[in-house]
């Protein structure tokens, strides 16, 4: 463990070597940071460890102002960073993105996440918000999250993911939108072919596009025109999604050129003072710096789909979000492993695996509930019913319950955390599981009871 002491000093020696040195990552993960807040300004569309990889060069311990500092990363095979991108009033992550830097072949891939992306605050976190604000929904989008935090507004968000996604991140990058037009007129001719001509006029956010098709090189504001520009495609949200790949490739070609690595101390100067970070260890990351190239960086969307039947949440898919995951963060390694007598293979891969386990999200507001009087009390379906939609439930039917009369109130519920919800509205009702409702039409069944009668 490092102390603030040593910590402090390693800052120290991480400035004046950054600077001069190590560039790339920093400015690749900015420019891609606020290139996505740009275009979704308008519109939403652990490290793992392990002690088997030898060939990789790692660097050895330092000395730091006479203290020995233990090298941070010598059994790691990832480094994984949160990257926020923040809207006017710096509290809403209107980009989420993360970042894994592979150790053994410094390559990077880059996974966008929608800033609408349904999440679950973690209990200890909502615990907290309820103690402000009442009115918070558990539920919630992924940029919303730092809006409801007074302090730590990055490690909360990061929390949440890390949670969401079933991964651990190391650290977190937090850019605002001006470093987009600096970087770009930083490193200049930017070239990209342009599918067809890009007209597009909104006085009231003073965008004015006007961009002729074919070859074209951009400076930072008419690059940020070029991305921000969505309403031609024919392909809609896609083809725009493929315009900012494009560039995104010429802007790395262009970044890697000679005269840009030797212009990286005023490209990061201007950097540093919009960055939000607790990213002190770059310096260690300076083995990996000759062997990165435009090739080894490969961008990636959170699969999923967006769900209009409520807030219009993008919904991640599990399976899919976890394969792409175990793809990112396992497969690399595991593929390679050599030298593994084939009977104890699947033990050493699994010794090596990362577990990755997505979080399964139930939004419990949005699923059918059926009221069902079990009681000979009348109208007590519908005034139940009307409890619960005024609380913000989705009530579908109020009705009788076949088998009457109900001595105590039971709750049909999917998962038990549909459960904890709904009881507090019941005098000590009974939990019955039913997993399978999930995917059917009625997803929750309230039988009232006689100790629920009015």
């Amino acid at each position: 463990m490092i102390s603030k002491k040593h910590k402090k000093r390693l800052l120290h020696k991480f400035i004046q070597v950054f600077l001069t040195t190590f560039a790339l990552l920093m400015i690749l993960v900015g420019i891609g940071t606020v290139f996505s807040v740009v275009i979704s300004k308008k519109n939403i569309n652990s490290p793992a460890e392990t002690s088997d990889f030898s060939e990789t060069d790692y660097p050895e311990d330092k000395v730091v102002d006479g203290d020995i500092i233990e090298n941070l990363f010598k059994d790691k095979k990832l480094t994984t960073f949160a990257v926020f991108g923040v809207d006017k009033d710096q509290y809403r992550t209107d980009v989420n993105m993360l970042v894994f830097f592979n150790h053994e072949t410094a390559e990077v891939d880059i996974l966008s996440i929608p800033r609408d992306t349904q999440v679950r605050i973690p209990d200890e976190i909502y615990a907290t918000i309820q103690e402000r604000r009442s009115d918070v929904d558990q539920i919630v989008k992924i940029n919303e999250v730092p809006a409801y935090i007074i302090e730590d507004r990055n490690a909360t968000s990061v929390a949440v993911l890390e949670k969401s996604l079933g991964i651990d991140i190391d650290y977190y990058i937090n850019m605002n939108l001006d470093v987009f037009k600096f970087v770009v007129d930083e490193i200049g001719n930017i070239t990209v072919d342009v599918p067809f001509d890009m007209e597009y006029s909104d006085p009231v956010q003073e965008l004015y596009i006007n961009i002729k098709k074919g070859e074209q090189t951009f400076n930072g504001a008419q690059a940020e025109n070029l991305v921000r520009y969505r309403s031609g495609y024919s392909t809609g949200d896609i083809g725009r999604i493929e315009m900012q790949h494009n560039f995104m490739k010429a802007f790395v070609e262009q970044l890697l050129t000679t005269k840009n690595r030797l212009n990286m101390v005023n490209i990061l100067a201007g950097v540093l003072v919009k960055v939000d970070t607790d990213f002190i260890s770059a310096a260690d990351y300076l083995v990996y710096l000759d062997k990165m190239s435009p090739d080894k960086f490969a961008m990636h969307l959170l699969p999923g789909k967006v769900d209009d039947s409520a807030r219009s949440y993008f919904i991640y898919d599990y399976e899919a979000t976890k394969k792409l995951l175990n793809t990112i963060v396992n497969d690399p390694y595991i593929d390679n492993i050599e030298d593994v007598v084939e009977k104890e293979e699947s033990e050493q891969k699994e010794e090596l695996a990362v577990d990755i386990e997505p979080e399964v999200i139930i939004d419990i507001k949005n699923l059918n509930i059926s009221v069902q009087n079990g009681t000979y009390t009348a109208g007590l379906a519908s005034r139940t019913s009307a409890k619960l939609e005024d609380e913000g439930f989705t009530v579908i039917e109020a009705v009788d319950f076949d088998d009457k009369p109900l001595e105590r109130t039971k709750l049909f519920v999917p998962a038990e955390e549909v459960f904890v919800v709904l009881e507090k509205y019941f005098d000590n009702p009974e939990m019955i599981l039913a997993p399978d409702m999930i995917d059917e039409n009625i997803q929750i069944k309230v039988a009232i009871g006689e100790n629920d009668v009015d």
